[in-house]
């Protein structure tokens, strides 16, 4: 049995079975040629983030957009730094994230762009170890702790004059070489579920927490001492930059995800002092976000839960067109299936699983245009 069969099922089996428990599934996950797209909020925007907990309703009204973000994914598998990666995409203004993807995580391994601690350099780092941004399955109750660091060593010949100029309180004629070192510990948490309403739009959603702390240290290499640490000298020398050296305030992030959007519907970054910083939110039209129904008017049931044999799917408020419903195992691979159009929006759908061993298993909901509206639990055999 495999290490990757074993992980799947006990995260599926660790939770509380809930009948409209709400799971993420690796059709979340972004692949090369898609393109993830947002708005960012107005900075006036007010939002209600309310508690922790299930069936939370959260409602951010119709929001005013100051400008867009568009994020390309792209094959990167033929990468000569980041021989592990499969896929690369924006991770923030100009810094690109290289990503490896498995059946149960996206994970992080390397980053290029730039750094506001060596002005025109360009930053090109591996983590280590690399870090899931992210997994599946995914369900109420989940947490998490992932460390990583990244590393860089560079000889004051390799910088540009800007970097030099930025670095002379500390960066003299006798320094061999600058190693700047980044540490990252982030706590996740899927701590609520619900619907998000936003633009008129509503989505089953769970959200996830994310607490993360990071510590920048700036040492130099001088002879005799070696390296030493710089770090409280430079952030006093040039205060514009002191925010991002030494430990740093917590940074709290919260993502709203739904089943089969690609994008996060919501993230809303939270200060130290509990105010909100920045919001960003899903396109109404993006391609990996169209089709209805919207999820508040979608509703499945299926009985009997645990089944034995034939089971009725009933699905209400659905809109006129094509469905399928899809049984997979913990692997995700599909091991029953069933195609139906509803009739004034509602449509009994029986499906025979006598065949398929007592287990857990997953069934979803995908309309004609292959988007998955909701992906839930279902046990065979008691």
């Amino acid at each position: 049995m495999s290490e990757t069969f074993l992980f799947t099922l006990l995260m599926l089996l660790g939770s509380t079975l809930r009948g409209q428990q709400i799971i993420l599934n690796s059709n979340y996950f972004p692949e090369a040629g898609d393109t993830l797209k947002y708005y960012v909020a107005d900075d006036g925007f007010t939002v209600d983030l309310l508690g922790p907990g299930e069936g939370v309703n959260w409602n951010f009204g119709e929001l005013t957009a100051a400008s867009e973000l568009l994020f390309p994914v792209t094959s990167a598998v033929s990468d000569s730094v980041f021989t592990d990666a499969q896929i690369a995409m924006n991770i923030e203004s100009g810094t690109v994230g290289y990503f490896r993807v498995t059946e149960t995580e996206i994970n992080l391994v390397g980053i290029r762009g730039n750094t506001p601690l060596l002005e025109g350099f360009p930053l090109e780092v591996a983590l280590n170890p690399t870090r899931p941004e992210r997994r599946a399955p995914l369900s109420y109750g989940d947490e998490f702790e992932a460390a990583a660091s990244t590393g860089l060593v560079v000889a004051p010949d390799d910088l540009p004059q800007e970097a030099l100029d930025q670095l002379n309180a500390v960066v003299t004629e006798a320094v061999d070489s600058i190693r700047l070192t980044t540490s990252s510990v982030r706590q996740d948490e899927i701590d609520a579920t619900g619907t998000l309403t936003i633009d008129n739009r509503t989505y089953d959603v769970l959200r996830e927490k994310r607490v993360e702390f990071i510590q920048t240290t700036v040492e130099i290499k001088v002879p005799i001492l070696g390296y030493v640490d710089v770090t409280n000298n430079l952030g006093a020398a040039i205060p514009d930059i002191a925010e991002f050296l030494g430990q740093q305030p917590p940074m709290t992030t919260y993502l709203f995800w739904s089943p089969g959007v690609k994008e996060a519907i919501a993230t809303v970054t939270e200060a130290p002092d509990g105010s909100l910083t920045r919001l960003t939110y899903i396109q109404g039209d993006a391609t990996n976000s169209t089709g209805g129904p919207y999820l508040r008017q979608a509703d499945i049931n299926v009985y009997p839960n645990p089944t034995h044999g034939l089971t009725t799917f009933e699905v209400n408020g659905l809109d006129a067109g094509n469905y399928t419903i899809r049984v997979l195992n913990v692997l995700g691979r599909k091991v029953g299936e069933a195609r139906f159009a509803p009739v004034s929006g509602q449509a009994k759908v029986p499906l025979n699983l006598e065949r398929l061993p007592r287990g857990t298993y997953l069934y979803s909901l995908t309309n004609e245009r292959g988007r998955i509206l909701t992906t839930r639990r279902l046990m065979v055999g008691g």
